[in-house]
């Protein structure tokens, strides 16, 4: 019996994000790759799908898809936002979002739930109050991956997973995850960011004692 042609649609808000991913897979070289059965390509897309014309062709052609995050400060969530929301509401193909970190990376980047500003987390730190340098009010740290889960308000069957760059072991494996994933339905998230809240220098938190 032959290979399985898959194609995975990967998104992201930047191209190289979504170029790391795939070049992790395939351990740099860019191109199909064999995974069990399945002979996969990947489409490459970046940016605000609302201005790239092809894109009802990328969804009708994909398989599965895969959206590629790195940070999720206000800004960059504001730009997820808009891949997540413009995906059908009714999918009949996997869907997995992978956080993408550097090896050995032990910080992230998240915005204050209050005012904006921009702050880096330990991993660490989650699970303990802390509070944001600028407005001053405090919060329960959530790991990135809680935390992204809670602002596009994914359903439990999205399946997100954190990748490591350059290593292909882990970038297979969530490749391999999506694949054998159900197919499952989504609800875009609905709600806004107040932009004017946004603070660009990122500081870090101020944690609280218990």
């Amino acid at each position: 019996m032959g290979l399985k042609n898959i194609n995975t649609l990967t998104l992201s808000i930047y191209q190289d994000l979504a170029e790391a991913f795939v070049a992790s897979v395939t351990g740099g070289r860019m191109e199909d790759i064999i995974v069990g059965e399945n002979l996969v390509h990947f489409d490459l897309v970046s940016g605000d799908p609302g201005q790239i014309s092809a894109w009802d062709r990328y969804i009708s052609r994909a398989n599965a898809i895969a959206i590629v995050v790195r940070f999720i400060d206000v800004l960059s969530l504001e730009k997820i936002k808009l891949i997540y929301r413009a995906l059908p509401t009714e999918l009949n193909m996997p869907l997995a979002v992978f956080l993408l970190r550097d090896k050995g990376e032990i910080d992230f980047k998240i915005s204050c739930p209050s005012c904006g500003q921009k702050l880096w987390l330990r991993d660490t730190d989650v699970g303990r109050r802390g509070r944001c340098p600028n407005c001053k009010k405090p919060f329960v740290i959530l790991s990135q991956g809680d935390h992204l889960k809670t602002q596009l308000m994914l359903p439990e069957s999205i399946h997100l997973e954190t990748i490591v760059r350059d290593d292909p072991t882990s970038a297979r494996n969530a490749l391999n995850n999506l694949l054998e994933s159900m197919s499952v339905g989504i609800k875009p998230a609905v709600s806004s960011i107040n932009m004017e809240a946004l603070k660009n220098a990122t500081g870090r938190i101020q944690l609280t004692d218990p």
